[in-house]
C-alpha cells in the first residue's frame, strides 16, 4: 500500500509521478485512512455512474466531516434528492441561456483585457478571475456592483479549510463559518422572492427561475436555495478561472500552439478539451461506499472511502495516446472525465466552456503576436485549494 492523502494539497497537486506509477500498478489502489484511489479511465466511470453503491454525500470533505443534508451542495446530493434538484438547475442554466448571455460575456472580456496594458500584468487578477466571476453574477441577476465582493467572499472560501473540514474559526457550517456571505446570498434571495409574491417585474434570471421551478410541487428550501446559489458562485468563479488560467498559461508557454490558433479560430475548442483533459480543473472526486462494493475485484468495505482518480483517469494511457501531451488535434480529447460522468455530470460545464473560449478568443484579439508573454524567470505555482489546479498567478510582460 503506498500511502497519499487527496487531500493534503502538497500531495494532490503534484501527484501525476505518483498516479502514474499506481496507473501501471493497479486499477484501485489501497492508500490509506479506509481510502481507495481509482487511478483508471474505465474503473473511474463505473463508480461514478453507480451512485447507489458510491454515495456523494460527504462531497470533499475529509474523513469523518458530515454534511447536513439542507447544507450539501449539488455535487454532494444522493437520489432520490440529487436528481430532482440538479433538474432544477438543469432546466434553470439551459444551453439558450448560456447563448443569451455570449453577448455580455465577449464585451466583459473586452473590457477586462482593455485594461491590461503594461508593461507587467497579473492575468490571473485582471482576466480570469474577474470574468467568469462577472459572468456568474449576470447569470444569477445579483447587481453587477457586487462583483468584488462576491468574488472576495468566494475566494476566501475556497482557500480556506472550509472545502475540507466544513468550519473555519467562526464556526461549523457555511452560515456559521461565512456569516457576511450567507446573509448576502440569503438578502438576494429574499428581496427576489418578495419581488414575485408582489407581482412585479422581474428579469428571467437563473435566481428567478430557482425560486419559480419546484420539486414535486414544492419549491425549494432556503438552506437548499442558499447551497445552490453558492454551488453557483464558487463553481464558476474558481473552477471555470483555472480552466481559463490553465489553458492561456499553455498558450502563453507554447509558440507552436499559439500560432496554430490564431490560423484556425475554431481550433479554440478542441484547446479548450484538451486543456479540460491534461489540466482538470478538479483533481478527483471522492465518494463514500456506505454498504460496501467491489471495484475491479477489489473489496471496499462499509464506510470506506472511494476516490475517482478523475485527473488520473484523464492520463490513462490505455485510451489516450502520448497522455502526458498537449495535442491539440487529440481526436478523443472530450472523453475526459473532468465534467464527471453519468448522473453528476457538471450541469454548468457549458457555461465554462463558453465563457473560456470567448475568453481566448477576446484574448487573441486583444493581443497580436509577440505583444505578450510570459514574465522572465515566472514559474507556475498552483492555487491552494486542495483538490484544484490551475495558477495562482500568470505574470506577463505587454510590449504592444
Amino acid at each position: 500500500m503506498r500511502a497519499f492523502n487527496p487531500f493534503d494539497a502538497a500531495q494532490a497537486q503534484n501527484a501525476d509521478a505518483i498516479l502514474a506509477e499506481l496507473r501501471r500498478e493497479t486499477a484501485v489502489a489501497p492508500i490509506g485512512e479506509g481510502m481507495y484511489y481509482v487511478t483508471r479511465y474505465a474503473e473511474c466511470r463505473e463508480v461514478l455512474r453507480d451512485p447507489a453503491r458510491f454515495t456523494n454525500a460527504q462531497g470533499f470533505k475529509e474523513p469523518g466531516v458530515v454534511i447536513p443534508p439542507e447544507e450539501r451542495l449539488l455535487g454532494e446530493l444522493d437520489p432520490p434528492h440529487h436528481p430532482r434538484v440538479r433538474r432544477v438547475v438543469v432546466t434553470a442554466l439551459t444551453p439558450a441561456v448560456v447563448r443569451g448571455a455570449e453577448g455580455f460575456i465577449r464585451d466583459e472580456a473586452r473590457r477586462l483585457l482593455a485594461g491590461v496594458t503594461g508593461p507587467t500584468a497579473d492575468l490571473v487578477a485582471s482576466f480570469t478571475v474577474p470574468l467568469p466571476n462577472r459572468v456568474t453574477v449576470h447569470l444569477l441577476g445579483l447587481p453587477p456592483e457586487d462583483s468584488e465582493d462576491i468574488a472576495r467572499w468566494a475566494k476566501e472560501l475556497m482557500e480556506s479549510d472550509f472545502p475540507r473540514t466544513n468550519r473555519t474559526g467562526r464556526g461549523e457550517g457555511f452560515a456559521a463559518a461565512f456569516p457576511e456571505f450567507a446573509g448576502y446570498i440569503d438578502g438576494r434571495i429574499e428581496a427576489r422572492r418578495a419581488a414575485l409574491e408582489a407581482g412585479q417585474d422581474v428579469p428571467e434570471d437563473v435566481l428567478t427561475r430557482l425560486l419559480r421551478l419546484d420539486v414535486e410541487g414544492e419549491p425549494l428550501a432556503q438552506s437548499q436555495l442558499r447551497a445552490l446559489v453558492r454551488n453557483l458562485i464558487t463553481g464558476g468563479l474558481t473552477t471555470t478561472s483555472q480552466l481559463l488560467g490553465n489553458l492561456l498559461h499553455e498558450i502563453l508557454s507554447d509558440a507552436t500552439l499559439e500560432s496554430a490558433l490564431r490560423a484556425t479560430p475554431d481550433s479554440v475548442g478542441a484547446a479548450i478539451e484538451e486543456s479540460l483533459r491534461l489540466s482538470p480543473p478538479v483533481l478527483f472526486i471522492a465518494r463514500g461506499c456506505p454498504g460496501g462494493a467491489s471495484v475491479a475485484g477489489v473489496s471496499v468495505e462499509p464506510g470506506e472511502r472511494v476516490i475517482v482518480g478523475s485527473a488520473s483517469a484523464n492520463r490513462d494511457e490505455t485510451l489516450f495516446e502520448e497522455a502526458d501531451i498537449f495535442r491539440l488535434e487529440r481526436p478523443n480529447a472530450d472523453q475526459h472525465l473532468t465534467f464527471g460522468y453519468g448522473p453528476h455530470f457538471c450541469p454548468g460545464a457549458h457555461v465554462a466552456r463558453a465563457v473560456t473560449r470567448i475568453g481566448v478568443e477576446a484574448f487573441l484579439e486583444r493581443f497580436p503576436p509577440g505583444t505578450v508573454g510570459l514574465e522572465d524567470g515566472y514559474r507556475f505555482e498552483n492555487v491552494p485549494t486542495f483538490f484544484e489546479r490551475g495558477p495562482r498567478r500568470v505574470p506577463v510582460t505587454v510590449t504592444g
